[in-house]
């Protein structure tokens, strides 16, 4: 998420009408992450979340309605998309498809309160995602896999983009996008694409809502389970008791089998290449000032990728339990 299209009070009042709401009394930019311009907005006595898709189909679109609607209807926690006017999952706001969801009540984590607990909840409502799976019929292929990996890394190519903090990174990259290119053939399904500590909501120790849909695809569940293991699990180190209960509360809600457990340390690679790469694209190479992006850190998953080709398979399939 970020502020690309700032919009008026005229265009949000617009846009609050295509939805069916009055005039916006209060609207607030939400600068986080890199994806998206997304607004609050309070209007009929209520608060709500407006999201400006950028540079997306209305298919992609669709697709993110479809899981929605499915979620919905199968009783698991996420925000509820709501319908435009005309029926559509969408309105439109500068030639860009915009999206309304209600407003879930919960706090977001911080990292350094993650603990046991949290990793189990969000262990399981990842293995109850993945064992509704196979009522899913849509199909969408993941949207950063390796075509759209390499793009980012060929730019970098040979100096870092230009960049004298990423230059000595670089081979370190080409060599993982290399091993990336096959992937192993494992169990496939509905996945979430980007469950970060930011996009779950809490009350109390129970999870309030799965937040952004927008990069949910049909993958590996080793890539989901993996992205989640690298987001959770991760401070200054990889954390033993945390890969520990995260893994457990999957396994509470679905059985781990023995393909996806297989898979799961070269998506990990994988998973830690692509947010390396992306965060150096969105953040590190970003033309937007800081008052309409906030930054993240592409070193962080630098540092994951390092630890995972140090610590070799066998260490992480002893962390993760598999």
């Amino acid at each position: 998420m970020a502020l690309y299209t700032p919009l008026s009070d005229t265009e949000l009042a617009d846009l609050a009408g295509a939805f069916g709401l009055p005039v916006p009394e209060r609207a607030l930019p939400e600068p986080k992450g890199s994806v998206n311009t997304n607004y609050h907005l309070w209007a009929g006595g209520r608060r709500w979340f407006l999201r400006l898709n950028e540079g997306k189909s209305a298919e992609e679109v669709g697709f993110e309605a479809r899981v929605l609607r499915f979620l919905e209807a199968q009783g698991f926690p996420s925000a509820r998309l709501v319908p435009a006017r005309d029926g559509r999952p969408f309105a439109e706001a500068r030639g860009r498809p915009a999206m309304l969801f209600a407003f879930v009540d919960g706090e977001e984590l911080e990292r350094a309160d993650v603990g046991p607990a949290h990793c189990r909840a969000v262990g399981a409502q990842l293995g109850r995602l993945h064992a509704l799976a196979g009522r899913f019929d849509g199909a969408r292929p993941n949207p950063y896999g390796w075509g759209r990996v390499e793009a980012w890394v060929r730019e970098l190519l040979p100096d870092g983009g230009g960049d004298g903090e990423v230059r000595p990174w670089v081979p370190l990259l080409r060599d993982e996008l290399g091993r990336a290119r096959r992937l192993p053939d494992a169990p496939r399904g509905l996945c979430h694409g980007d469950l970060f500590i930011d996009n779950v909501l809490w009350s109390g120790t129970r999870v309030a809502a799965l937040l952004d849909w927008e990069m949910s695809c049909v993958e590996a569940f080793a890539y989901d389970l993996a992205v989640v293991l690298l987001a959770w699990c991760y401070g200054s180190r990889f954390e033993p008791e945390l890969a520990a209960a995260l893994v457990a509360g999957y396994r509470g809600e679905r059985e781990l089998d023995q393909a996806t457990a297989d898979a799961l340390y070269p998506f990990a690679r994988y998973a830690a290449l692509r947010y390396t790469a992306s965060r150096i694209h969105a953040f590190h190479l970003a033309e937007l000032g800081a008052d309409r992006l906030a930054w993240k850190d592409w070193t962080r998953y630098r540092d994951r990728l390092q630890a995972l080709r140090e610590m070799g398979e066998p260490a992480f399939r002893a962390l993760a339990g598999v």
